[in-house]
């Protein structure tokens, strides 16, 4: 027969097992031993007479591992009146102004308590309909005369593009999914409190599967157990496989890795990005993963088919869709035969050779983050400068405190931000063009492709022909044209040479 429930759990035995075992005291955490006093340590000194340089913490990592739960149980034994706010709920400026703008002005309440403001949930701030959220906390963290936790279910791979004025403000700790015997023991713990027997095959397969998600584990433990005393090893099999979402490098490492097309084709639905973003990841490091020349061909002409797939998915059929995803994925993986995926050392080495620095300057080495780079000595601002600019081509980053670069194995496409890059040479580009159409009341696609090339040639070489043209354009916003002395349509000299061409 099933054991008694425990005394203390009489009344609370309709709820779930995941509200039951939600941590109440700081020694009921598991895992993230690191993380969890450098919040307590950050949090205590807001009471002494010394509190922090930034007033924000931010804390991220996947879900279920007690980011929230944390800020709550300490904010309770510190004594710290906690006010919390849902992001997601609140998402655009003039809600979050509402209920977030009275807090950050209150330190202490009406007893005398101290104010900790937790924000959850960041990383539902995204989309046109959260527009100036993130700025507007970003200055909320500027004006709050209390102390403020940011949570968000994120990683590290979001975080820069997505937060950026935030995270230059707080102090950034890093939750990671528990270790499988973390969630074991604690699964064995919950079950005995529970009166349940369950085989050591369930709770491994239980504590394998959620991959490091507490809460997650929790519910199928619950699942597995619900009318049971004895849980045996087939009563596992009603926990169907997860499509977890996984981190975009990890996506990647499985893709290019695959064995099966099923096993390629199964990261679209553990990825946390779209289909389409994880095509462009696809591309640009391709190169680095695919070394061999000729597989490096098969794979981009492979990809080369999957856009057109997606194209006319969009067009016509959006069944089309799934030759696209069998083709990025598996027909990808199946093109690395010989390739060693060392791609990103010849890069680097490259880089090294462009600013004429020997491999002796700098010192390399293997991380689970990526390639960490140092500087074996003082490099000299130029040089250092140079050398920055040509690691940033390639996705590096320098981290200040540190002294180092660190080269992901796997970088963010470029094309987004060679598109932000150009956009405002292309507005001024539009702006001459349109003007110029209206003047010679003729298409802008006339004016783009046949008169501003000859227009740039003439202006650059001849400064009266700039300042007749400039008078000309009465209604350009001032120093507009000057855009045009500087830009390239590949063309030479001798290509104006026939006016016929302009006619």
């Amino acid at each position: 027969t099933r054991p008694p429930v425990p005394d203390w759990r009489r009344n609370e035995v309709s709820q779930p097992w995941t509200n039951l075992y939600r941590p109440s005291k700081r020694e009921d955490f598991v895992g993230n031993e690191a993380a969890v006093d450098a919040v307590e340590k950050w949090l205590k000194s807001w009471k002494s007479n010394k509190p922090p340089k930034k007033r924000a913490i931010f804390l991220y990592g996947p879900p279920g591992i007690g980011k929230t739960s944390i800020a709550q149980v300490l904010a309770n034994e510190h004594d710290f009146d906690l006010i919390e706010i849902n992001a997601s709920d609140a998402r655009n400026k003039n809600s979050l102004e509402e209920v977030l703008g009275k807090a950050i002005k209150q330190n202490v309440t009406l007893f005398g308590q101290r104010r900790l403001i937790l924000l959850d949930e960041m990383d539902g701030l995204s989309g046109t309909n959260d527009r100036g959220g993130i700025s507007f906390i970003a200055q909320a963290i500027d004006d709050s005369v209390s102390p403020m936790i940011l949570v968000a279910n994120t990683v590290k791979e979001n975080m820069e593009s997505k937060f950026s004025s935030i995270l230059r403000k707080v102090t950034s700790i890093e939750f990671k999914p528990l270790t499988f015997q973390k969630v074991y023991k604690r699964l064995e713990k919950i079950a005995k409190e529970e009166g349940v027997t369950v085989h050591p095959d369930v709770l491994d397969m239980i504590a394998v599967k959620t991959e490091g998600d507490m809460r997650s584990a929790i519910v199928d433990l619950e699942t597995v157990s619900s009318g049971k005393t004895v849980v045996e090893p087939g009563d596992g099999d009603i926990l169907s496989k997860r499509d977890r979402q996984d981190l975009t490098p990890n996506i990647l490492n499985k893709i290019f890795s695959a064995t099966s097309l099923w096993e390629a084709r199964q990261t679209i639905r553990q990825s946390m990005i779209s289909y389409d973003d994880l095509y462009d990841w696809i591309y640009e490091n391709l190169p680095t993963v695919i070394d061999d020349p000729a597989e490096r061909a098969q794979a981009l002409e492979i990809l080369a088919k999957a856009d057109i797939y997606q194209t006319r998915a969009r067009t016509f059929d959006y069944r089309l869709l799934k030759y696209m995803f069998d083709l990025m994925t598996g027909g990808v993986a199946f093109s690395k035969e010989k390739s060693e995926g060392t791609g990103y050392k010849g890069q680097l080495n490259s880089v090294l050779r462009s600013v004429g620095l020997p491999p002796s300057k700098l010192g390399t080495q293997e991380t689970q983050e990526g390639i960490v780079v140092k500087p074996n000595g003082w490099l000299g601002k130029d040089v250092w400068g140079n050398l920055n600019n040509a690691l940033r081509g390639i996705g590096a980053k320098w981290v200040y405190g540190k002294n180092v670069w660190i080269l992901p194995y796997y970088k963010e496409p470029q094309t987004k931000w060679r598109f932000i890059s150009t956009y405002h040479s292309r507005r001024r580009m539009n702006s001459v063009t349109g003007q110029i159409a209206y003047n010679c009341h003729t298409s802008t696609d006339k004016v783009r492709n046949d008169i501003l090339p000859l227009l740039s040639y003439m202006i650059r070489n001849n400064e009266n022909m700039y300042n007749e043209t400039e008078a000309w354009m009465t209604k350009l916003p001032d120093k507009k044209l000057d855009h045009l002395r500087f830009m390239s349509f590949n063309k030479s000299p001798s290509d104006f040479e026939n006016i016929e061409n302009y006619a």
